[in-house]
């Protein structure tokens, strides 16, 4: 008997999981977002920097300044970021990747988004 019922409804349980799955990606109005925490900052551009938009960079803190380097060349500097941000990547172990959002040549300007996870 027990054995009748595990085969009859084993197709059943697979399909509750499935929905179950789909439940998890469909975002409603109670969805709660993972744990990070998109900022953004506008940095200083060094004059012979070049960047293009949606490019991976790395932000390190020092002080209470923000470099934005790709390897081990600097390509723009914030001095006045958030505290918020500042503390939280100083929390990362001072170092963060950003995405470039906005490049503004004529004024030397670049918009980059930082991605941190939240303090639990």
């Amino acid at each position: 008997m027990g054995a009748d019922f595990l085969e009859k409804a084993t197709p059943q349980f697979e399909e509750c999981w499935d929905n179950g799955r789909l439940d998890l990606v469909t975002q409603d109005l109670f969805t709660r977002l993972p744990t990070s925490k998109s900022r953004s900052f506008a940095a200083e551009m060094r004059a012979n920097a070049s960047l293009k938009k949606g490019e991976k960079l790395t932000i390190d803190k020092l002080g209470e300044i923000l470099v934005v380097t790709r390897g081990h060349t600097e390509l723009a500097r914030c001095a006045d970021a958030a505290p918020e941000l500042i503390d939280a990547i100083g929390a990362n172990c001072g170092i963060a990747q950003g995405t470039v959002d906005a490049v503004h040549d004529l004024a030397g300007v670049v918009e980059i988004s930082v991605c941190i996870a939240r303090p639990k």
